[in-house]
């Protein structure tokens, strides 16, 4: 359990469960599944692109990006990439959004600082790297490789605005792919909450299975997964209209010791309380935590440490 206590920050809605299920589709990177990592550089109204060297998009301009490779962090990946392919030292901040478009595809956006020179020469990375305005990339007045950058770069000028904080990864290696949901009802007092818990105070886990279900959807899809705790394990028989799917508040990953795998905490709030199977119990919680974790619980639930990822 040494990994568990590294959540110094432990509020029910961020932190790992003591116990994380091992079944399930174990990852593999190149195999059942790939990671996309990318930067967004800001500075002064100005952001990064690097000149794609690729054949298929040479010459054209796009976020420092690629794959995760194997024994690589997260922000590892994000740093790597954007050294090869800018000339820059990258350091990530907080991650701005998640994007999954099909079975075992993720990309994860990064902000952050940099430091160094561009870079100026070609090679197989890139040709080049150039700040521009931020204006003329999302006018499209240079030729993009996809406009695909465009919706991340307006949701990290929105963060800056809005005073949002975010979130890294947090640094745990897992062999295969689990769901946590966070259900958290704010009760009258609004210094208090009340969180969905099992006996042992964790939080509501999946494992995500090899397999599809009866209606042909791969169950390697945490919305999928989310659905199947509210029905099966929580006992809800329509989740319509009850709940508000707010984002992610924790996502882990470490695949420095080739364990390739994901755990995704998904945070949904709730208009009221509703009914508990036995296992299951509403925890009255953060009532008694410090006044650093107060702060933290409240930071999530105004969306301000929530990585947006959209359902599909």
């Amino acid at each position: 359990k040494q990994w568990y206590q590294r959540r110094v920050r432990g509020t029910l809605l961020s932190r790992l469960p003591s116990y994380l299920p091992a079944e399930g589709m174990q990852a593999t990177l190149r195999r059942n599944c790939c990671y996309i990592v990318s930067a967004v550089i800001l500075r002064n109204d100005k952001i990064v692109l690097i000149q794609e060297a690729k054949l298929g998009c040479r010459g054209q301009w796009y976020l420092p990006a690629g794959r995760l490779e194997l024994g690589e962090t997260l922000a590892e990946g994000a740093k790597r990439e954007v050294r090869e392919e800018a000339g820059l030292e990258f350091n990530p901040t907080r991650i701005i959004s998640m994007e999954s478009s099909s079975p075992g595809w993720l990309r994860i956006n990064f902000a952050g600082t940099a430091t160094g020179d561009l870079k100026t020469f070609e090679d197989k990375e890139s040709l080049q790297a150039k700040w521009f305005s931020v204006s003329e990339v999302l006018d499209r007045r240079i030729d993009l490789r996809a406009v695909d950058i465009l919706p991340v770069i307006r949701e990290a000028l929105e963060q800056d605005k809005s005073g949002f904080i975010g979130t890294l990864p947090v640094e745990i290696e897992r062999p295969n792919f689990t769901v946590s949901l966070a259900v958290v009802c704010t009760l009258n007092d609004s210094d208090k909450v009340s969180v969905v818990t099992t006996g042992k105070g964790d939080l509501p886990t999946r494992a995500i299975p090899s397999v599809k279900d009866s209606k042909g959807r791969h169950l390697y899809d945490v919305f999928v997964m989310a659905e199947l705790i509210f029905k099966e394990d929580l006992e809800l028989e329509s989740v319509d209209n009850l709940l508000n799917y707010t984002g992610v508040t924790t996502l882990a990953h470490d695949g420095r010791q080739g364990k390739d795998g994901m755990h995704f905490t998904l945070l949904y709030c709730p208009t009221s309380q509703f009914p508990l199977p036995s296992k299951y119990t509403w925890q009255q919680s953060c009532h008694h935590t410090t006044t650093c974790n107060m702060t933290l619980v409240g930071e999530i639930l105004s969306r301000k440490r929530v990585i947006p990822i959209p359902e599909n």
